[in-house]
């Protein structure tokens, strides 16, 4: 294991009775909150009503910047810092998926930052400060509730990128995995390959490849996502299943897991962000093609190969590499999502784009040098290809 410190403040409250602890909770956070939340869901399945009763009960005089949108623009996020500016909120509240804390992280930090705040996702800075966050998720996948990221779009410019900083962990986050009983089969499929290409990437893209508790780690919540996330996909409303799969998205980019593993790379995600970013593409979705393109292309690989072993129970033999993607794509199958770019209907005339912006992603992350542009062109030529 390699030399780590351990630092976690975010206080994670889970299960059926969090939302009655959070009505308890909210006086401790301040008198006034600006509540974010996304487009149409919340709305829609009654639960804004009762985060605006939980608030009117306990006095708290409630600020609203509704209609975040998935991928949140850097366009919104300036908006809603300059909401903050003139309401003066004495903490935000986001309600939704991981899109709407995303955008509640950059507006937290940004309310402090006197300079460009995209300089902070271009890495030329890091924000010192932020207003305190309280999460609540309503779907698995993307585990902003539990870590210290937030990832925006800049429109402009048709990139997006990512930004960690200590004061980026939410001070609360409220996990009741019933508010993800409703979440449609597509989407709970996108949230529960999010989750995998996370811990998948931390298995496969890390420096130090010794086998010790940080991988036995990684590969226990790989098998135990894909058996639950099965369960949670054909009965939605099963509890356990939501909840393991809900605990699992929350660990899965936690300093808990990045705990003793030393280096990584997140290679899957500078290829993922521009899919996201310029063409609206659901994360997850992006990341289960280019994660199945690039099991295709390098199943030969000793740490692919350890990832059939271990989370697949593929035994050694022939055709190893075929029959370890073979039970990955059955995966896929199962959770009805396509293998190619082109089924989301990408055109080949699309990949220059992509190419030259998961170039510029991996230069701002300091990978040029260990993932070279032939193999991301590779890469997403198998992706369009399926």
């Amino acid at each position: 294991m390699k030399d780590f410190e351990f630092f976690f403040p975010t206080r994670l409250i889970f299960g059926r009775d969090s939302l009655k602890k959070f009505s308890q909770d909210l006086p401790s956070f301040g008198k006034k909150a600006l509540f974010l939340y996304g487009q149409s869901h919340l709305k829609k399945s009654g639960f804004y009503q009762f985060i605006l009763s939980a608030l009117k009960e306990k006095e708290i005089e409630v600020v609203e910047f509704g209609g975040i949108k998935p991928n949140p623009p850097l366009s919104q996020v300036l908006e809603g810092i300059r909401l903050a500016k003139e309401e003066k909120p004495d903490f935000l509240l986001a309600v939704g998926g991981g899109s709407v804390i995303d955008a509640a992280k950059a507006i937290a930090c940004g309310y402090y930052y006197e300079g460009n705040l995209w300089d902070l996702f271009e890495r030329k800075g890091i924000p010192a400060k932020a207003l305190p966050l309280i999460a609540i998720p309503t779907i698995s996948g993307t585990g902003s509730e539990a870590n210290d990221v937030t990832v925006i779009v800049n429109e402009e410019k048709k990139i997006k990128l990512s930004l960690r900083a200590p004061c980026l962990f939410p001070r609360a986050s409220y996990l009741d995995p019933t508010l993800t009983f409703t979440v449609p089969p597509d989407y709970t499929a996108y949230g529960i390959m999010d989750t995998l290409s996370h811990l998948f990437e931390f298995f496969h893209f890390r420096l130090h490849h010794e086998e010790n508790i940080c991988e036995d780690l990684l590969v226990l919540l790989m098998k135990r996502l894909i058996r639950e996330g099965k369960r949670a996909f054909a009965e939605p409303e099963n509890y356990s299943a939501r909840a393991q799969v809900m605990w699992i998205s929350s660990l899965s980019l936690s300093p808990l897991i990045r705990a003793g593993l030393g280096a990584y790379r997140f290679f899957l995600h500078s290829l993922e962000h521009p899919l996201s970013g310029a063409f609206d593409l659901p994360h997850g979705l992006g990341l289960t093609i280019l994660m199945r393109a690039y099991l295709k292309r390098f199943g030969h690989q000793a740490t692919v190969r350890k990832f059939y072993q271990k989370v697949f129970d593929i035994p050694e033999g022939k055709d190893f590499s075929k029959r370890g993607l073979k039970a990955f794509e059955e995966l896929l199958e199962y959770f009805k999502l396509p293998k190619s770019l082109r089924e989301c209907g990408l055109k080949r005339e699309d990949l220059p784009f992509l190419i030259e912006r998961a170039c510029e992603i991996l230069f701002i992350w300091k990978a040029e040098r260990e993932f070279k542009k032939e193999s991301v062109e590779e890469i997403y030529e198998i992706a369009y290809e399926g």
